[in-house]
């Protein structure tokens, strides 16, 4: 019980050394806040301020001067005093070992020293700026003044470069010196920020007006000369091309160059304010229809170019469309008692006769047009002609593709007797080469497979002696003695394979017959169904057997027979 007792004397001294030791640090982690505070209280702003009164302050300034002795009695009074409270709090809560509390005082206290530094560093730099201020406004006042001298005596000395404008450029350049006065009083009567929101003003002016009357000298060059150039020039281009035979009425250049005669008058009036902005606005507008109008004479030189490289041709196409469409009905006359021609194909005959018939009434108006006009609307003539060739075009395609086709019909007549005369050779072929076969014989099927091909040999021929012939069911007949051949055979084939497998399997399993009861009895009721012609029986039963005694001899002849076949 003592041990236990001794036990927790030791934890609670232990304890309390350990708090003791907590507060220790605590009161170090105090001592930079209160030393800090001493130091803030030992700040001062107070000479600062008096140098700044000195400068015979008012309106802006003298308000912003306001400012700063209030922030900094708020600062001595309010600031660096709750601070101070607020620092022997924490040191309280630590004599009390209430360490949480005292932590959240003491970040706060933190936060206040830093908000004073940085209040206190604003007031610094603010009134360094203010004390700046002035002489700054002296230095810009004299680089301000020195710059509206020299304008002024450019102004003089090149007076004739700024046409209309220079009056108003005067104007501006004197409107300057009222506001250089009012610099002056302001500064005078202690306004420091607002002399220099006056200079900031003034410098603005100026240097706008100086690049205007930078820029003013090219502007009226583009007026007086290059403008009336390109305009000038545009009017003898269209009075050029209209000599060619062009005919532009539908582009209303007239009016357009007309517009930019009085959008350029404009302009030469309002240079006079010196508007800058508002003349280049102008001229880009001068220019956009330049550009349209020239563009639109670009395009009536390539309508031309396009005429007179396709006209010719339509000519030609006409002709031999013509003579083929022609040809085309001639030959449909000499075979359609030999072929049999579709309706819609006499229609596309007449239809095309009728288009060729318009396309030639177009052209002779076109013809005409040309004959007769003494200038040409390039434009018009172009998409007429496009039309015409597209037309033309479409008749040709038909045309061509029809002429093959007519073509086709006898190469398609042709190619059906050569299949047939195949066919019925192959079928006798096939049939010699089952009956010669050394089998018991065949079902019934094979003469029904070799009926089938002799039956639709012979409607095939009969389509073809068909007068007149109709060529698709000719070749839907061929195809279908093709098919019947083939499975004709295909199953003879089969069947004769499948004989001589079995014919092999017998030879080979005959071996085992004399030692194996079971695979004799086997052996024989294959025999039998061979002798019935039942030869897939005949192999599933020698299969079955043989695979007992050898397994894998069965695929093995069978792979044999069939490389033999290949």
């Amino acid at each position: 019980m003592v041990y236990v007792y001794s036990i927790i004397f030791i934890v609670i001294i232990v304890g309390i050394a350990y708090l003791f030791i907590i507060k220790n640090r605590k009161k170090q982690d105090l001592l930079p806040l209160f030393e800090t505070k001493d130091n803030l209280e030992r700040e001062t702003l107070s000479d600062e301020l008096r140098e700044v009164k000195n400068l015979n302050m008012a309106g802006k300034a003298q308000v912003l001067y306001d400012g700063w002795e209030s922030s900094w009695y708020e600062i001595q009074s309010i600031d660096i005093d709750e601070l101070d409270k607020d620092l022997y709090l924490a040191d309280s809560y630590i004599d009390k070992f209430n360490f949480k509390k005292a932590d959240e005082i003491i970040f706060n206290c933190g936060e206040s020293v830093s908000k004073i530094k940085e209040k206190i560093s604003t007031i610094r730099k603010e009134i360094k700026e203010l004390s700046e201020i002035e002489p700054k406004n002296k230095e810009k006042y004299e680089e301000i003044v020195q710059e509206y001298k020299e304008m002024n005596r450019e102004l003089l000395a090149k007076r004739h470069q700024y046409g209309g404008a220079a009056d108003n450029f005067e104007q501006e350049i004197k409107n300057l010196a009222p506001k250089l006065d009012e610099f002056k009083n302001l500064t005078a009567s202690g306004k420091y920020i607002e002399a220099k929101e006056q200079l900031d003003i003034i410098n603005d002016e100026l240097l706008n007006l100086k690049e205007k009357m930078t820029i003013l000298p090219e502007v009226l060059k583009e007026i007086e000369k290059t403008t009336p150039t390109q305009i000038q020039t545009l009017r003898l281009n269209v009075e050029q091309m209209e000599k060619k035979g062009f005919k532009l009425s539908h582009l209303e250049i007239p009016n357009k160059i007309e517009s930019c005669v009085w959008q350029l008058n404009d302009a030469r009036e309002k240079i006079k304010s010196g508007n800058i902005d508002l003349v280049e606005s102008i001229l880009d507008g001068i220019y956009d229809i330049i550009e349209e109008v020239s563009n639109n004479l670009k395009k009536e030189l390539e309508y031309k170019k396009y005429v007179e490289e396709n006209y010719s041709d339509v000519t030609n196409k006409i002709k031999v469309q013509d003579k083929l469409n022609e040809a085309l009905y001639n030959n449909i006359q000499e075979i359609k008692n030999r072929y049999q021609i579709y309706s819609q194909d006499e229609e596309m005959i007449a239809r095309n006769f009728e288009s060729i018939s318009n396309i030639i009434d177009d052209k002779y108006e076109i013809d005409v047009y040309i004959g007769n006009q003494p200038k040409l609307n390039y434009k018009d003539l172009k998409n007429k002609i496009h039309a015409l060739l597209e037309e033309i075009e479409k008749i040709e395609d038909e045309q061509t593709a029809y002429s093959r086709y007519l073509t086709s019909l006898r190469e398609e007549e042709l190619s059906a007797r050569k299949k047939l005369n195949y066919i019925n050779q192959e079928k006798e072929v096939v049939k010699r080469k089952l009956s010669n076969s050394r089998v018991p014989g065949f079902s019934d099927r094979f003469v029904v497979l070799y009926k089938e091909v002799r039956d639709s040999y012979k409607y095939a021929l009969e389509e073809l002696k068909k007068e007149p012939m109709n060529i698709d069911l000719v070749k839907e007949a061929v195809e279908e003695v093709e098919e019947s051949l083939n499975v004709y055979k295909s199953e003879v084939d089969n069947i004769l394979t499948d004989i001589e497998l079995v014919e092999k399997l017998i030879r080979y399993t005959n071996r085992y017959r004399k030692d194996n009861i079971e695979l004799h009895k086997q052996l024989t009721i294959a025999e039998q169904y061979y002798k019935e012609y039942r030869y897939n029986k005949t192999l599933d039963i020698i299969k079955n057997s043989l695979d007992k005694i050898e397994l894998g001899a069965y695929e093995r002849i069978k792979e044999t027979v069939k490389n033999k076949k290949l």
